[in-house]
């Protein structure tokens, strides 16, 4: 094993490590959603309004961060980012007051996307070649399933150590936002720094940059693409909540489903990144992925409201879990298929992200307060509607695109045989 070896895979590592662990915070709904939503004694709306106030800052921030990354060195870009966040997450640890956790969310939104998003991206492409882009970003996305399980099952020991509920969600998100620290500061050490004559660009050419690859069809297919594979994910989140407020389902299943989707994030994202790169296509992998979620969700449908079925209704989100971290490996891979150069990562990825994550701007709220218009069963049925007209359209985009690209190559042969 040689040196090139240990530390290519090494920096994938600390990349894919601190790629999950540091939206744990933002993202912290997706395992501890009951808990936080009973120790700040918030309403589901409230709680989709945290989620809005991240997402909203992000928005622009992924817009901002694309330009960022293609000028500043990733080394100091990631450790601030870490650093800053965790500081946040400590904060957020007091349960300061509904409207201040609110600004903490907000704040959030600019540590985790200017400085950090776009950054790891492009570290993670320049790693290796066009034949590796799947399983690069495949592996990445598999090891960021691994370290998330791990700190998750570590915030849950810490819940689980107090009595005092309140006290245990405090330290669990303490925990978390310690972890984030330390991971900014293995950045420092760890992650090379880009060399000054890399970052030659100005940054009015990088913005003219950003307004061509604007212009270019398949960046706008690419961010539909995203979108609605972004939604689905984001309602999938939801899940383990559904099975404790609608099946009976003891909180503590509630929770360790929502640590196990991460574990299902490590199969998932390594398989799909190995099988896009076994067949030469991610643009495929996607189109089949999205046959596969309408299947799921319209299991969900039609599954009766009973205990009896709740152990079908787990393994239906296991199966959609396992899917839909295929197609998250795919995300950013499909930039390469598309024959974006890797000097616009930066940029494409800032913009994609822009328009692709905008769900989270609307979409929690709006699932919320479906949840609190209309109890039970009745209000997540309307989720499981929008997430098959997300996948319906995913699929769509997929093909487009694969046409797009299909195109492109048979233009490169006529071209060669000329």
């Amino acid at each position: 094993m040689n040196k090139a070896f240990i530390k290519k895979y090494g920096t994938l590592l600390l990349l894919a490590a601190g790629a999950g662990i540091i939206f744990q915070l933002p993202y912290i709904r997706e395992t501890f959603y009951v808990q936080i939503q009973n120790a700040m004694q918030l309403t589901n709306e409230q709680m989709g309004l945290l989620s809005s106030g991240y997402a909203s800052m992000a928005l622009l921030s992924y817009f901002v961060g694309g330009m960022i990354a293609d000028k500043f060195s990733a080394r100091k870009l990631l450790t601030f980012s870490f650093i800053v966040t965790g500081v946040l997450g400590l904060w957020f640890s007091m349960f300061p007051g509904y409207n201040v956790c609110r600004i903490i969310f907000v704040l959030m939104g600019i540590s985790t996307i200017i400085t950090y998003w776009s950054a790891c991206i492009k570290a993670t492409r320049m790693l290796g070649s066009s034949e590796e882009q799947g399983r690069l970003f495949g592996l990445q996305e598999g090891l960021r399933g691994i370290m998330n399980a791990l700190l998750v099952f570590g915030m849950m020991a810490a819940y689980n150590h107090f009595a005092d509920k309140v006290l245990g969600a405090q330290w669990a998100i303490r925990v978390c936002a310690i972890v984030v620290i330390i991971i900014g500061i293995l950045n420092w050490f760890f992650i090379e720094d880009t060399k000054s004559e890399e970052n030659t660009e100005s940054v009015l050419d990088i913005a003219k940059g950003m307004l061509h690859a604007m212009k270019l069809p398949r960046v706008w297919v690419i961010c539909a693409i995203v979108f609605t594979a972004y939604s689905i994910y984001g309602m999938l989140g939801y899940l383990n909540t559904y099975c404790v407020k609608v099946y009976g389902a003891p909180e503590s299943v509630g929770t360790t489903l929502g640590a196990f989707r991460y574990v299902i994030q490590a199969v998932g994202g390594v398989i799909g990144g190995f099988l896009a790169d076994k067949i030469g296509s991610r643009i495929k992998v996607i189109i089949g992925c999205a046959v596969l979620f309408i299947a799921s969700f319209l299991g969900f449908l039609v599954l009766p409201e009973s205990a009896a079925v709740l152990n079908i209704v787990i393994v239906n989100f296991i199966f959609g879990l396992f899917i839909i971290y295929v197609v998250r490996s795919m995300y950013f891979a499909i930039i390469d298929d598309a024959h974006l150069p890797v000097n616009a990562t930066g940029r494409v990825s800032g913009f994609v992200s822009f328009l692709g994550y905008s769900p989270d701007i609307f979409m929690y709220t709006m699932i919320g307060s479906w949840m609190d218009a209309n109890p039970g069963k009745a209000g997540y049925n309307m989720m499981f509607v929008y997430a098959l007209a997300m996948a319906a359209l995913c699929f769509v985009f997929a093909l487009v695109l694969f046409f797009i690209v299909k195109k492109d190559s048979k233009k490169a042969m006529s071209t060669e045989t000329a």
